[in-house]
This record gives C-alpha cells, structure tokens and sequence, in this order.
C-alpha cells in the first residue's frame, strides 16, 4: 500500500509557483492525489495530498525544505495514512449565500459540529454586491452525514437555523 504526505504552504504568489511544486512532487516520484492551490492576495496558499512508495516520500520530505526556503515558501509536512473502507455517511453539498458578518463561518461549522456532522471540505468567498456593494459571502460545504441521522429531521432543524441566522441555502444530497 502507498503511503502518503500531506503538504500545506503559503509563499509569495508569481507567475510558475504552482510548476515548481507540481515538478518536484514528479521529480521525487510522487503523485498527487489531491491539491488546492489559490492565489490570496499577493500570496499563493497550496494544500496538497502526494502519494508514492515510502522511498519517494521520504525524498520528498528531505527536498521539499530546502527548496521551498529557496522560494520564499513556508511549508508544514505531515504522513497520513489512507483512508480506510469504514462506512462513511451519506455526501450532502451545502452552500450558502448570506451579507457578509463576521462570525458567520463559525456560525456554520458550529452547528454542524454540534449535530455531530463532519464537514470534509468548506470554502468561502467574499464579494461586493454590484448593486449595493454590501459584503456578500458563499460558503459551500460537503458534508458527510452520519447514516444514523434522520435526514427528514435535520432538513427541518437545518430550515430553522438558516431561518434564525437570515442566511440563504441549499443542501442537496451528491449523487455523481
């Protein structure tokens, strides 16, 4: 079985940044498996899943800071282990779109921590309204929800919270 590193880093963002990472993941004969990357600002964020034989990661590991010192690029490695066949929940995606507050994120997570539900993956956006130029924000989630959960009974207390939170959204099950 392979093994596999996760990769978080942050450097000033350029043009070719995204290339030196992605070759010398080839280089050190690893695959990715999984990556983010997004330019923030003026800085270039990257979350990355690479994959190989043990030997190839640990050369990853040995190159990686010496070159990303080189680059500007702060980075934090860590091994991971591969998913296991356990019996996931059932995939929602949910996306909200709502003025933007602060604390609204924390608002979301909450109670989704709180119904006990994971989220695998979120992303927020932030944006003028063309007509008003208030702050909107859109969050979308992809959630994994217990098999255990009536999902008639979440739906209805998810309706309240939106309801109680004046927030906009949808929560569909992931079908493909």
């Amino acid at each position: 079985m392979q093994s596999q590193l996760v990769i978080s880093a942050i450097a000033p963002n350029r043009p070719g940044i995204a290339n030196e990472i992605t070759s010398l993941v080839a280089y050190c004969g690893c695959n990715i498996q999984e990556s983010k990357m997004k330019a923030m600002g003026s800085t270039f964020s990257l979350v990355l899943m690479a994959s190989g034989e043990w030997n190839s990661l640990a050369k990853l590991e040995h190159v990686l800071p010496s070159k990303a010192a080189s680059m500007g690029m702060t980075t934090m490695i860590q091994r991971t282990d591969a998913e296991l066949s356990k019996a996931k929940g059932l995939p929602y995606r949910v996306k909200f779109f709502t003025r933007d507050n602060p604390g609204i994120a924390n608002d979301i997570t909450a109670y989704f921590a709180d119904k006990d539900i994971n989220i695998e993956q979120m992303s927020c956006d932030t944006f003028l309204a063309q007509q008003t130029n208030s702050p909107i924000a859109e969050i979308k989630l992809t959630i994994s929800v217990p098999l255990t959960v009536n999902i008639s009974n979440l739906r209805s207390s998810f309706d309240d919270f939106c309801h109680k939170t004046n927030l906009d959204a949808s929560f569909e099950p992931i079908t493909t």
